[in-house]
């Protein structure tokens, strides 16, 4: 951290930077306290890293969970820099007494005050949580930026993403999943826009790299809307390797590849319409493959096209598995108000424009038509070619 609090009480900023003598000589003649927790803290001045200050070793201060590495401190002064020259008016570190917290920055913008917090290491997610709470409940927007270091990429249009990277995900005015990094390499902002789950931990997304001068904070807030980044054929070769490979988890390991035995379906013979994209899936960790098989079974397998189907007794039936733990929901803090109502109505609300169901009212549906499982591999394959070729403009508009 590059701010304290001397024994009078009077805070002290390490920026402007001074000559190290003069940092010396001061720190011969101070004591310093951390803003928050008030214990002592040290001014470390070396030759290799920029001068900051430090807990002493065990500290139990929530500050001392994350050792700021030179990435982590030139990124600080790099995005404090960035939106002073946008002439806008952040402030370094500022301390909250009244939820006793302390952000990498504070910005006053817009009518709105805005707590950035640029995080470059894992810190535990109940704490990230409680802090993401204690700005809201200050009436301060919360806006988390990942270390640009920590974005695994598996592909042009292809991201894996912990449960921890997920906390990050924020929705856009424009109702799209952002996840913004910033890399203080290389100066670089790393926005991942529409982000679409295919797993628990796959997903796609598109990558935009915009030079740090290149951007400015209302771009980095409402990032321009953009048009799915993936297209039917991303998405087909992914979910028919899902499809394809969930058998080799184990059936004697797996609760899922054992319900579908009993209940006569085999996992890469399922109807196409299984596995598909909705538009608030990360509020749901499983994976669309599984929670949507599950929602298969319990209401639409071996049913008579007439039979009604209503929202209630699917939600009723999806939080049932919930507790049971056959399907996992995620903690998205700065999107508290997407409930897992929401990818489930948008589900069955696809599959009545994909002529599975007809729409009776926003929350009835009555069953088409039979629906049929393929009875073998190549008639699976053709079935779903010819799925995707006919709802394509409907799936990834």
């Amino acid at each position: 951290m590059l701010t304290a609090i001397k024994k009078d009480g009077t805070p002290f900023s390490l920026l402007p930077r001074v000559p190290k003598e003069k940092l010396r000589r001061i720190r011969e003649d101070q004591e310093f306290q951390c803003p928050e927790c008030k214990e002592k803290v040290m001014m470390k001045i070396g030759s290799r890293r920029m001068e900051h200050f430090a807990h002493q070793k065990g500290s139990l201060c929530v500050e001392s969970y994350e050792r700021e590495s030179e990435y982590h401190l030139a990124g600080k002064l790099q995005l404090f820099q960035w939106l002073k020259n946008q002439q806008l008016c952040p402030e370094l570190e500022p301390f909250y007494p009244n939820i006793r917290q302390r952000p990498d920055i504070g910005l006053p913008y817009d009518k709105k005050n805005y707590a950035l917090e640029f995080q470059c290491s894992t810190i535990p997610p109940e704490l990230m949580i409680k802090r993401t709470k204690r700005y809201q409940l200050r009436k301060t927007a919360p806006f988390w930026i990942m270390g640009g270091k920590n974005i695994k990429r598996k592909g042009e249009k292809k991201v894996s993403l912990s449960n921890f990277d997920y906390l990050f995900l924020t929705k856009s005015p424009a109702g799209q999943w952002i996840l913004p990094a910033y890399c203080s390499t290389l100066k670089t902002f790393i926005l991942l826009r529409n982000i679409t789950p295919l797993s628990s931990r796959n997903a796609l997304t598109q990558f935009s790299i915009i030079p740090m001068q290149q951007m400015d904070f209302e771009q980095l807030l409402n990032p321009a809307p953009i048009s799915k980044s993936f297209n039917s054929a991303d998405w087909k070769k992914e979910i028919r390797s899902q499809k394809s490979n969930v058998h080799l988890q184990g059936y004697h390991q797996n609760d899922f590849l054992r319900e579908m035995y009993h209940a006569s379906l085999n996992c890469t013979l399922l109807p196409s319409f299984i596995g598909l994209p909705v538009p608030n899936a990360p509020v749901i960790e499983t994976a669309p493959l599984i929670w949507q098989a599950y929602l298969f079974k319990d209401h639409l397998h071996q049913k008579n096209a007439g039979e009604i189907l209503t929202f209630s007794a699917v939600y009723r039936s999806f939080m049932q598995r919930v507790r049971n733990t056959q399907i996992k929901l995620r903690t998205l803090p700065l999107a508290p108000h997407i409930s897992s109502t929401r990818p489930l109505a948008e589900y069955l609300h696809l599959l009545a424009q994909l002529d599975v169901l007809e729409l009776l009212n926003p929350n009835t549906f009555r069953i088409k038509r039979k629906l049929i499982v393929p009875e073998h591999l190549v008639l699976q394959l053709e079935m779903e070619d010819s799925f995707y070729k006919e709802f394509a403009p409907i799936l990834f508009s």
